[in-house]
């Protein structure tokens, strides 16, 4: 008998056994060594939306196969954890939300790297059905409520365009579009739209954008922000690690009840589309980019179909 092996949208026989034991809770975590990002070791230093993302398509997996899911980006350090304010909790995803089970309420399963590393599949009906199952049912704890309703309330109030710029962090992976692209699209929205909403992590990319617009047009966050390319996760300075993922994860949110955005190749960017899928939105990338999208959509559908392993 050949043996088959695991792919992101089928699993062997050996691993549906194990996932489908009476009790089973999947556990939602950063694969760690077996993840491509390059940072092995006893420390994640992924980006919020990455595994927030990874948390979703977690989700979404145990929810196709009927199965109780439990994120635990508790199982090492990662950038947003702070134990400090929270009983010494590492489990960041707590900070945020609720669960859906208690982590020690059946047996749980770690998942496999292929089954839900954060693939972006720009394709509406990829978000609108991970939207149905793992994302319209999330559930903020009240205080993160109070702080993200307050600036969508601001975006929603308005006819507003929501801009996300990213500007640090894998800028030779993913190239940066230039603010003049930015400003053409903003200009030839002007009369259509009554505000823009500018999310980005970079200092100066905002300065510039208010200074093109003016202050009474742009909606923005006071946040942390970079002053260079280094993302402004990875950068140690700051203390507060659960303030950078609340108002990250605010900006996503903002973005997603924006009549219209105006995206990049971002995991905030996707974020917002999973959290909004009819959400009208204009794309901006590199031709490079545009080439690794369609190559990406088109392995994803033929793994569906069982044809490639991705």
């Amino acid at each position: 008998m050949r043996r088959t092996k695991d792919k992101r949208n089928q699993q062997s026989t050996a691993r549906l056994k194990v996932l489908k034991q009476p009790g089973v809770v999947y556990t939602v975590r950063c694969p760690g060594t077996h993840c491509d990002c390059a940072h092995f070791g006893v420390d994640c230093r992924r980006g919020f939306f990455s595994l927030w993302i990874q948390a979703i398509y977690g989700r979404h997996f145990a929810n196709k196969l009927g199965i109780s899911s439990y994120i635990d980006f508790g199982d090492k350090p990662y950038l947003y954890s702070d134990p400090a304010k929270y009983d010494g909790d590492l489990n960041f995803w707590n900070y945020y939300y609720l669960q859906d089970v208690d982590q020690h309420q059946g047996r749980t399963v770690p998942n496999n790297y292929i089954e839900n590393y954060p693939l972006r599949i720009w394709k509406r009906s990829h978000f609108k059905k991970v939207h149905r199952s793992a994302v319209e049912d999330l559930v903020l704890k009240d205080h993160v409520q109070t702080y993200v309703g307050y600036l969508s309330e601001r975006c929603s109030k308005y006819r507003t365009l929501g801009v996300h710029i990213r500007s640090t962090d894998h800028p030779v992976e993913v190239e940066t579009i230039p603010l003049e692209r930015y400003f053409k699209i903003l200009d030839k929205n002007s009369k259509k739209y009554e505000k823009f909403f500018i999310s980005t992590d970079n200092s100066k990319a905002l300065t510039l954008m208010i200074k093109e617009f003016g202050e009474d047009r742009i909606i923005f966050q006071e946040a942390v922000r970079s002053e260079n390319q280094e993302a402004i996760h990875t950068n140690m300075l700051h203390p507060n690690r659960y303030l950078l993922g609340l108002q990250v994860l605010a900006d996503c949110y903002a973005l997603s009840v924006c009549q219209a955005a105006v995206l990049v190749h971002s995991n905030v960017s996707y974020g917002a589309l999973l959290l909004n899928p009819k959400m009208r939105y204009t794309l901006l990338e590199s031709p490079k980019a545009r080439r690794n999208r369609l190559k990406t959509g088109a392995l994803y559908t033929l793994d569906r179909w069982g044809i490639r392993k991705m």
